[in-house]
Parts: structure tokens; sequence; C-alpha cells
């Protein structure tokens, strides 16, 4: 690559930089602004009276969480004849949540990461592995759906929600059944998004490639891989049974997640409708997957949970406490132990 491009990049590098600083301060600011709007003493009394024991269960249904969705991608595993071991298949899993929060990039970061983490350990195929977890990506992405349309009804049909949050409700659903249906029509036709992968890979042939003189490019091996991905998603979908199994425990894993929420209110004595645990924690998820540039987007999503609740009829400083405690297992917690993980794997 020329002097120009590497300065380039890194050019390009420090603004990305820039505007991931930016965001995160915008974020922060809008959150401490939103708490400053509480009683400041009133939300650290809710925390430090809380029951302790009620917010270690939330924080167990969290590790719960974690393993069903593992599991859940295991049995597609085994159903592909990929020979990867049980405690490697978790590491990854993990190792894919540090990712997918602390890299802002719609969660792809974390399963691209685990894509090449099971190459490694199992030599097995790019496109066998990659179908394994484009599927259970969809398969995981239903009982999501399921359950957000569900607490969007809900709040609909029994709170006044003013127009704004209304209208945020029903784009949110829009978009989820939109990446939905997406998702559903590259399984069934590989084919549609081999002819974007390809016409996006071509571009960086002729920058990377073909003028170093290499013999290999990147459009044959995504060829080649989507070839081996299209297979093998013809295989997993003949083994029905794996496929129900998975969506069972893909359905214990959203389960999980959401008890989260609702273990963390029974520590703060406030009995809250499922309904809106449910709708709460959907925006939530929805918005931390926006890639803007923000790591685990902090601020911005503790601002809308809090401010969700409130309108919702939770006293505003309990609002706050319950979302810092969310927060704190659902973003922080994850983060460390993944990255925990990913540091023992690296050092191996």
């Amino acid at each position: 690559m020329s002097n120009s491009s590497h300065a380039g990049s890194e050019g390009a590098g420090k603004v990305f930089q820039k505007r991931q600083l930016l965001f995160l301060l915008v974020g922060v600011v809008a959150f401490v602004v939103f708490v400053s709007l509480s009683d400041f003493n009133k939300v650290l009394e809710y925390v430090s009276f809380s029951n302790k024991i009620l917010f270690s269960l939330a924080f167990v249904s969290m590790i719960l969480g974690v393993f069903a969705y593992a599991f859940s991608w295991i049995v597609l595993l085994r159903s592909a004849k990929i020979k990867l071991g049980i405690l490697k298949a978790f590491e990854s899993t993990w190792i894919s949540v540090f990712f997918n929060i602390m890299v802002p990039t719609a969660s792809v970061g974390g399963e691209v990461v685990r894509v090449l983490y099971v190459v490694k350990e199992t030599e097995d195929s790019y496109g066998n592995v990659a179908a394994t977890i484009f599927l259970h990506r969809i398969i995981s992405f239903l009982p999501f759906i399921a359950g957000s349309i569900a607490g969007f009804i809900y709040l609909a049909f029994f709170y006044r929600l003013p127009a704004y949050l209304a209208s945020l409700l029903l784009i949110i659903s829009a978009a989820l059944l939109l990446v939905l249906v997406m998702l559903i029509l590259l399984s069934v036709k590989p084919k549609l998004s081999m002819g974007i992968a390809v016409r996006a890979t071509k571009l960086l042939d002729r920058v990377f490639f073909e003028r170093r003189g290499e013999g290999r490019t990147l459009t044959g091996l995504i060829t080649k891989a989507f070839t081996e991905f299209e297979q093998s998603m013809k295989l997993l979908k003949t083994g029905r049974f794996a496929l129900l199994l998975s969506l069972i425990l893909a359905f214990a894993y959203w389960v999980f997640d959401v008890a989260v929420a609702y273990f963390v209110f029974a520590s703060l004595g406030y009995s809250i409708p499922l309904g809106i645990i449910v709708a709460v924690y959907t925006i939530g998820i929805s918005i931390q997957i926006v890639p803007v540039g923000i790591p685990g987007m902090v601020g911005v999503v503790e601002t809308v949970m809090s401010g969700l609740y409130a309108v919702s009829g939770v006293p505003l400083s309990l609002s706050v406490a319950a979302t810092v405690m969310i927060r704190l297992i659902m973003m922080w917690l994850e983060a460390l132990i993944g990255g925990l993980v990913f540091v023992g794997y690296s050092k191996r």
C-alpha cells in the first residue's frame, strides 16, 4: 500500500476515534442531565438498600442466559458435524459478547471473531462455520421479535403513551421485522448476499491484491466461502430436531435476559408489569446494537431506559437506580467477563 493510502487510513482512523469520543461525551452528558432531574441521594438510597440476594439472582440470570445462548449454537455446531468442544464454544461465545459490546458494529464484529475462532480451533471451512452462526442469529432473533411485539402491544393497549414514544415503538417494531425478513431471505437465497459481497470485494481486490501481484483474491475466497455456506445451510435446514432444540434454547436465553430487569426491580421492592420490562428491554437492546461508534451505547441506553420506565409510571429516581443496576449486569459485567476470557485466550 502506498504512503498516501496508509496516511489516509490513519486519518480515517483518527476521525473515527474522535467521532466515538464525541458520541460518548454526548451520551454521558445526556445521562448526567437526566440524572440531575431526579433526586440523586434518593437514587443512591435505592441502590444501597436493595435486596442483595435478589440482585444476585439477576446476575445469575445473565450468566444462565449466555449459557443458553451458547448451547443454542452448540446444537447447530453438532448438526453441522463441526467438532468444537463445549468449553471452547463457551469461550468463543464470551469473547464474541465482549467484542459486540466494545466494538460497535451492530454485533457483526463479535460474530466475525467467533467464525475466526472456530476455524482456527477446528480447521473447518469458513462457509460451514459461518452457516451455523448465521442460522443461530436468525433463531435467537425470533424470540426477541416475538417478545418485542408482545411488549409493544401491551404498552399500546394498557398505557397512554406520548406520541413520540408510540412512534418510536412503531419504528423499532418495523425495523426489527425488516431485519428478520432480510435475514430469512438471505438464508433462503444466499446467492443474493454473495452478490453483494462479491461487488464489495472486487474494489478491495483492485486496491489490496491486484496492485501487489498476488494470485489470490478476496472475490475468489468469498465465492468459495459462500459455496460452502450454501451447502451447509441446506444441510442444517434438514435437521429439524436440532433447529427446534436450538429455538427452545434461544427462547430460554431471551427469558433469562428479560428476567434480569425483573430481579432488579424485585430487589428494589417495586412491582412492575412484565409488558413494560419486555418493551424497555427490547428498546434498550435495539439501541445498543446501533453502530454509531459508542461502546455499549453508554449514556444513550441509560437515558432512554430511565425515561421509558418513568413514562410508564415508575418513580424517576427509582427508574434511574434500576437502569444503573441493570446496565451494571447487562453491559459492564458481561464486558468484564468476556474481556477476561479474551485475555486468557490471547495468552495461550
